[in-house]
């Protein structure tokens, strides 16, 4: 397994450029971040290359605002912008969010489909892979329409391209569903990329209800070829914190 880590809300304390050589020396073998457009990502791919350390994944531009079953131009310029910046970093994995829950759930399906339709031609021209991340509306994103992972897996089956898969969150689903490590394994080949976090809580992993190194043991057991992201906000020293987690999830001690 690969682990790649959220360099976001990690050693917060240094410039995001400096958090590349920490995540390697925590043992990372990969960063992802959210937004691109604020960052030097000219100066970003130097470091990268200079540590070898990949970019796993990284958000959609303007994700927060133009969703995925936002109007289909903006969706397809926010892609195509996206994909540019990931020729930059040498990342070819982009974070997607559908919106807000509206008064017309069907519709609102229907369009997501349509618009990852056309956003699976763009990404395979560009030789992309797009992850429609699902999140939890219980308590941190109250409204948000695409909180079941079920539903994820339907829509990207709906697609039925290898370049729109879903970003299958532990910490989400387990807000939401639970019942990870089946639907993990029921659902894989539409499974892109990964986060986690610990539950409650988005801490450490270890510190959480999920025994993480089992739900890493039955993904090994497949044909998965991509990351698994560590998505948290540590509660004690940082770099302490990163190792301890990477050593728990390696290892299960």
């Amino acid at each position: 397994m690969r682990y790649s880590l959220c360099i976001e809300p990690v050693f917060a304390q240094v410039d995001i450029c400096e958090r590349i050589a920490k995540a390697k020396e925590c043992g990372a073998d990969a960063v992802e971040f959210w937004s691109g457009e604020d960052k030097d990502l000219e100066k970003i791919a130097k470091i990268c290359e200079r540590e070898q350390m990949p970019v796993a994944a990284m958000s959609v531009r303007n994700s927060w605002d133009v969703r995925l079953n936002s109007d289909r131009n903006a969706v397809l310029r926010e892609l195509s912008f996206t994909a540019d910046m990931g020729e930059i970093l040498g990342c070819r994995t982009f974070i997607g969010l559908a919106g807000d829950v509206n008064t017309h759930r069907d519709n609102q399906k229907a369009l997501l489909i349509e618009n990852l339709k056309a956003a699976a031609e763009l990404m395979e021209k560009r030789s992309c892979l797009l992850v429609v991340e699902a999140l939890n509306s219980r308590k941190d994103h109250k409204g948000y329409y695409l909180d079941s992972s079920y539903d994820a897996f339907e829509i990207v089956r709906c697609v039925n391209s290898p370049y729109v898969k879903v970003l299958y969150d532990c910490y989400h689903m387990q807000v939401m569903e639970g019942n990870i490590t089946e639907n993990i394994r029921q659902n894989l080949e539409w499974i892109g990329h990964f986060h986690c976090a610990g539950i409650p809580g988005r801490n450490e992993p270890q510190s959480g209800e999920l025994y993480y190194p089992k739900i890493i043991e039955s993904i090994r057991e497949t044909a998965y070829q991509g990351y698994f992201g560590l998505e948290y906000w540590p509660t004690y020293h940082h770099e302490t914190s990163v190792k301890d987690t990477l050593a728990w999830l390696k290892t299960g001690l």
